[in-house]
C-alpha cells in the first residue's frame, strides 16, 4: 500500500516534499548556529553595557558620596549625613570584622571595654557586639549615635582608641564599615 501512495504522488510534489525536508535538515544546523552566535552577540553587548555603565558610575559626582558611606581599610573617612532631613536623625554604624583567631582574647577583652565606655556616653544611643554562629572569629558592631557630634566625641574617647590600637596592631583579619542614616528607629 506505501508503494501505491507514492505512485499517486506527482513527481512536482515529491520534489517539493523532499527539497523542503533537505532544507529542514540543512537549515537545522545552520539555525542553531545562528541561535548560538545571536546569544554571544547579544551578551557581549550586554558585557559593553554593563561596562560603560560601570565606568560613568565610577566617574559620577554619585560615587564619591558612597566612598565616605564604606570603608573597606582601616583608614578613618569623613562621616557626614547625605540630606538635610536626615541631618536631624540618629546615624548608625555597622561594622563587621574578622579577628585573627590567636588575637580573640584581646579582641574580647578591648571590645567589651569599647561598648561599656562606648554606652555611657551622652550621644551614644545603643552599641551592641555580636558573633556570628558560623564563623566564630567574625564579629559585627551596631553602634546607633544622636547626632554626627556625637559620634567625633565617640572617636575622641580612649575606649576607642583601644580599637583603633587593636587594629594597628595587627589582630584584624579585615573590617568593613556601614555608615547608616537612622530612618525607621525604636526608641
Amino acid at each position: 500500500t506505501t508503494d501505491n501512495r507514492r505512485e499517486k504522488i506527482s513527481y512536482k510534489q515529491y520534489t517539493r516534499f523532499t527539497s523542503y525536508t533537505l532544507i529542514g535538515y540543512i537549515i537545522t544546523p545552520f539555525d542553531t548556529i545562528f541561535n548560538i552566535v545571536m546569544k554571544s552577540i547579544l551578551s557581549f553587548i550586554n558585557l559593553i553595557s554593563l561596562s560603560l555603565l560601570s565606568i560613568s558610575f565610577a566617574f559620577s559626582p554619585h560615587n564619591a558620596n558612597a566612598n565616605a558611606n564604606i570603608s573597606i581599610s582601616t583608614t578613618t573617612r569623613t562621616m557626614t549625613s547625605k540630606t538635610a532631613l536626615n541631618a536631624a536623625k540618629p546615624f548608625a554604624i555597622m561594622v563587621e570584622a574578622e579577628i585573627k583567631p590567636d588575637r580573640l582574647a584581646d579582641f574580647l577583652d578591648i571590645i567589651e571595654r569599647d561598648a561599656i565606655g562606648s554606652r555611657t556616653e551622652p550621644g551614644c544611643i545603643r552599641f551592641d557586639v555580636i558573633q556570628d554562629q558560623m564563623n566564630p572569629c567574625k564579629f559585627f558592631f551596631y553602634e546607633v549615635y544622636t547626632d554626627m557630634d556625637a559620634v567625633q566625641f565617640h572617636r575622641e574617647q580612649p575606649h576607642f582608641a583601644l580599637w583603633g590600637d587593636f587594629k594597628k596592631s595587627g589582630g584584624v583579619v579585615h573590617t568593613l564599615s556601614h555608615k547608616c542614616d537612622g530612618i525607621f528607629m525604636s526608641d
